[in-house]
């Protein structure tokens, strides 16, 4: 069994986990509040001449007690009474939706010590000195003199060869953003012919990232044609090619959606980026389905409450307003117990109660099959969605314990109910 963690946040009427490595979302009804984000592992900058890598770091360790920690790195939840839950996947809920989303980190790229910083050049160059002086041997000098030239020499090639690269990439990237159309590559070419393997090896993948990022940053098929081409004459491997634009457009999609709202113009521009490069069939289709899901959040807090057709009986006065099919009843329940480095843990997972149908009127949610549970709309306190464990999290006025729904996609739902208790519900 897989273990999962529940970590949400409160935005608005709609409150959404992060999860899966920083996936998440965050809704409201007044507007359509959507965040959905990815880990990347470089962030490249500079314009007009100043240009950097920079690797991000880690996240910040937890504060927790090492016992504390899950084996895949994220603390588990502590509890007043001193006992950790672990929630452990039974198989009660539908499949998440976003566990066909693969993340798209940035490609490791090399990145060698600068000679002048390397810890054993000094200590070489001390134990020369040291070496002259206790042995005051002309033969001696001689060897310790051609040893320490050719350790400046190196040093200073070194140095000499990183700023040629940096120069390389800024005066490349510089030109690019003038004019996509009168890129010379001459200095590339120059530098791929002189310099060390090492050498090209650190700059060649630099130039390419800072070249894709810059026509992804102009949205022009200008841009992205002349891209096109510069990508067959950029030395680097056809996978890093596909890793890095891959991480380029998550990292695109991931600042359109930073602010928690994806607009339509927004969804356009991405839709028309996907198209101008040459991507594959399948991660096209991860996606499209990602802006799918924040496409389908949106319309459903934008689009305005209709009356439906209810299949069950209503009181008069009462009036539908949503009907979902496959839609299951869940019971949180302790699986197991037991202690770690006298730390008490429990288990606990999801247990199937009723599976059917969910009808949401304005003055209760049922949920129906072989039998039936009914809730009042005005005793809900809060809703939380899940997107580990794609369940719906509600707060029952009066009730001790939440009501648990799984569904394909809960954030529709969740959506719905909060919608309607915004406008209908008093």
């Amino acid at each position: 069994m897989g273990f999962f963690i529940r970590k949400a946040f409160k935005a608005g009427p709609l409150r959404i986990n992060l999860s899966k490595g920083g996936v998440g979302v965050s809704g409201g009804v007044t507007g359509a509040r959507i965040g959905l984000n990815r880990n990347g592992a470089y962030v490249y900058g500079g314009r007009h001449g100043l240009y950097y890598r920079e690797r991000l770091g880690n996240r910040k360790k937890s504060r927790r007690s090492p016992d504390h920690i899950k084996p895949d790195g994220r603390p588990v939840e502590i509890n007043v009474n001193g006992t950790t839950d672990l929630f452990v996947d039974t198989g009660a809920t539908f499949p998440s939706p976003y566990d066909l989303i693969e993340p798209h980190p940035w490609p490791e790229l090399i990145e060698t010590t600068p000679r002048y910083k390397n810890p054993m050049m000094w200590v070489l160059l001390v134990f020369l000195i040291a070496v002259s002086i206790a042995i005051p041997n002309i033969i001696v000098w001689a060897a310790s003199a051609v040893i320490f030239l050719l350790i400046s020499w190196s040093i200073i090639s070194d140095y000499s060869w990183r700023k040629k690269g940096h120069k390389m990439v800024e005066t490349i990237a510089k030109a690019f953003e003038k004019d996509p159309k009168r890129v010379n590559l001459d200095v590339m070419h120059q530098f791929e012919a002189k310099a060390p393997k090492r050498f090209n090896e650190r700059f060649m993948p630099d130039l390419f990232c800072v070249i894709i990022q810059i026509a992804m940053e102009k949205m022009d098929d200008a841009y992205i044609f002349s891209y096109n081409k510069l990508e067959k004459q950029i030395p680097v491997s056809d996978e890093f090619i596909i890793n890095t634009k891959q991480a380029i457009l998550t990292r695109r999609m991931d600042a359109v959606l930073e602010d928690h709202l994806l607009t339509e113009e927004e969804e356009l521009e991405i839709r028309e980026l996907i198209k101008k490069l040459d991507l594959s069939d399948q991660f096209i289709f991860e996606e499209l389905q990602y802006l799918n899901l924040a496409q389908s959040v949106r319309k459903e807090m934008e689009s305005p409450l209709v009356e439906l057709d209810c299949p069950i009986p209503l009181v008069r006065g009462e009036h539908c307003y949503a009907v979902f099919e496959d839609v299951r009843l869940l019971e949180e329940r302790v699986q197991d117990r037991f202690q770690h480095k006298r730390v008490q843990y429990r288990k606990l997972g999801y247990e199937i109660q009723i599976e059917g149908t969910l009808v949401i009127t304005d003055r209760r949610f049922v949920i129906y099959d072989s039998g039936s549970r009914e809730y009042r709309l005005n005793k809900v306190l809060d809703v939380i969605t899940d997107l580990e464990a794609n369940t719906i999290e509600i707060t029952i006025s009066g009730r001790k314990n939440p009501i648990y729904l799984t569904a394909k996609l809960p954030m529709v739902i969740a959506a719905r109910i909060e919608k309607i208790i915004e406008n209908k519900v008093n």
